[in-house]
């Protein structure tokens, strides 16, 4: 596939070293030095590339890398929140410095905001830290931007980060999930140069006319993809435009049965994409928006050589995969060991030493008023929380009666760091949970659900056990446990392990009654204030738009 004419092509391809040094009619020479890869009856096409992957969804760097290497993608560009958040700046760099050993093109983005809200900033979202990471070489833009209430505000540190990453060169991602046309032009204005939040065709159509990249996105928590195309097709935006680009967008694990990169561009073929145009949105369009299509992104001379092998035009998963010259991967298997992290040098804070005690009492829920209403975080979908308030029945406690209240839980959110707990009450997360704890979290703290404080006590005992993790607990035994010992986010199991276990966990939320697309980013948004309309922060129960807490904190001790 040539993708910057948009055709198909029969050709010799030669390669020398990691580059492509031939593309063309002429019979290459060889001689006894020369490896000779036959390629008759293959279609050949560059190696895909993720523009905005989350490696952090309970599998780490090196499991995402190996599972997108062995399904065609080559190149990652992904975002470093849970490094920045957990460990020194140091420590960070030498990560990024650690990940360019591996046969996956690495680059990084810089995020400018922390995705909730911080009594203190850490290092990584001051000027100084700012400027440093979005002056290392691996890290291609700064974003993607969630805190937009804080750029209307002008908050000092988002605004130098916008202007500090132009200043450098590097691009802005923004975050504009249902933003009105005129929204999105303050932030073209404000020099955002791609968003990967369209929910609609529409929305597609108002980025790409204010020039920017509208990167369309496929996860566990929007697969928006067909209807996207559909709405696209119908609004005549052709898909040849290069401005557009394909995303997984953090997908967890369950959904990556299907496949990573080389699963999108099926559905784009299957929703009516001419074939070489949804290669090219995998390719050569995000190639061309990091400024790297001089290097990757085509199958052309000079090019590191990423190549991939498919039966088919329409079989975008490939039967063999070269990545910067050599050959990796045979039917979705890796042909060797790739290099990996030691992740026992660096030092993430551990769950036992920040929470050595853990007190049922913090999973007594207060007395109330049965007379006054009382606010509930009620859950739209995966991860759109509301406030209702409604009159509850207690029993002679003067507490809630849970029994009369079956969809009911309670949701305390454990931050060490402040000694602070938050208690709420949620609706439509589950039917009769006891117990589940969690460390998987977009924040630092811990969070546990249910009805039962013994139980709750103990699922988050469990969890310290494990050094982070998820468990639930029922009738006092572990119905589900997946460790998490990286950051109370990350296992260093393989991808094939993470994505059984995971399935599992959606298993057991279904029997719960959770009936929304995906358990686990459910657990990881309760914290998100970047998300609409209300959440769990250290000072309480706190609504986003207003900027108001509705319920404040408690002291984990007294």
């Amino acid at each position: 596939m040539n993708v910057y004419t948009r055709e198909w092509l029969t050709a010799h391809v030669v390669l020398a070293g990691e580059r492509i040094a031939y593309v063309g009619d002429a019979e290459p020479i060889v001689d006894e030095r020369t490896q000779i890869i036959e390629g008759e009856g293959y279609w050949l096409v560059p190696g895909y590339i993720e523009p905005h992957a989350h490696p952090f969804q309970w599998y780490t760097f090196d499991s995402l890398t190996d599972f997108a290497l062995a399904t065609g993608t080559t190149t990652l560009v992904s975002d470093t929140l849970h490094l920045t958040t957990s460990l020194s700046l140091e420590q960070v760099e030498a990560i990024l410095q650690q990940l360019t050993n591996h046969p996956v093109k690495q680059f990084f983005w810089a995020r400018l905001d922390p995705q909730i809200r911080l009594a203190k900033q850490s290092e990584a979202f001051q000027k100084d830290g700012l400027a440093r990471l979005l002056a290392h070489p691996l890290v291609l833009q700064g974003g993607e931007i969630t805190d937009w209430t804080g750029f209307l505000a002008e908050n000092e540190e988002i605004l130098f980060g916008m202007k500090h990453a132009r200043d450098v060169g590097k691009r802005i991602e923004g975050h504009h999930p249902g933003a009105s046309a005129s929204t999105l032009a303050v932030a073209a204005a404000a020099g955002i140069t791609a968003c990967h939040e369209s929910i609609t065709a529409e929305e597609v159509q108002n980025r790409l006319r204010l020039g920017m990249y509208a990167t369309l996105r496929h996860s566990s928590i929007r697969p928006d993809l067909p209807e996207l195309l559909a709405g696209m097709k119908r609004l005549g935006i052709p898909f040849h435009s290069s401005r557009l680009m394909l995303t997984s967008d953090g997908s967890t694990p369950p959904m990556l049965r299907h496949g990573f990169t080389d699963y999108l561009i099926k559905l784009a073929i299957d929703a009516g994409v001419p074939d070489v145009d949804a290669y090219a949105m995998a390719t050569v369009n995000p190639a061309q928006y990091y400024g790297l299509d001089a290097e990757i992104g085509g199958i052309a001379p000079g090019r590191i050589a990423d190549i991939l092998f498919l039966r088919s035009p329409h079989e975008p998963t490939p039967e063999k995969v070269i990545a910067n010259g050599e050959l990796w991967a045979e039917g979705k298997k890796l042909l060797r060991q790739t290099p990996k992290i030691n992740w026992s040098d660096y030092r993430f804070p551990q769950p036992k030493e920040r929470l050595p005690l853990v007190n049922e009492e913090w999973f007594q829920f207060p007395e109330i008023s049965p007379d006054e209403p009382y606010p509930l975080i009620q859950m739209e979908n995966a991860v759109i929380t509301r406030v209702v308030y409604e009159r509850l029945e207690c029993d002679e406690t003067g507490r809630i009666n849970f029994d009369a209240h079956p969809d009911l839980a309670q949701i305390v959110t454990i931050d060490p760091e402040s000694g602070k707990r938050s208690q709420a009450i949620v609706r439509g997360f589950a039917v009769n949970l006891q117990a589940l704890a969690s460390s998987y979290t977009v924040s630092t703290d811990m969070i546990v659900i249910g009805r039962e404080p013994k139980a709750m006590k103990q699922a988050l005992e469990r969890v310290l056990e494990l050094g982070g993790g998820i468990v639930a607990m029922e009738e006092g035994q572990i119905c589900f446990e997946q460790e998490l010992a990286l950051a109370g986010k990350m296992s260093d199991e393989s991808m094939a392990e993470l994505i059984e276990s995971g399935e599992a966990f959606v298993r057991f939320m279904r029997a719960k009654g959770y009936r929304y697309l995906d358990p686990i980013y459910s657990l990881f948004f309760f914290q998100a204030t970047h998300l609409p309309y209300v959440r769990m922060t250290a000072e309480g129960l706190y609504d986003v738009k207003k900027s108001v807490v509705i319920k404040k904190s408690a002291p984990l001790f007294e």
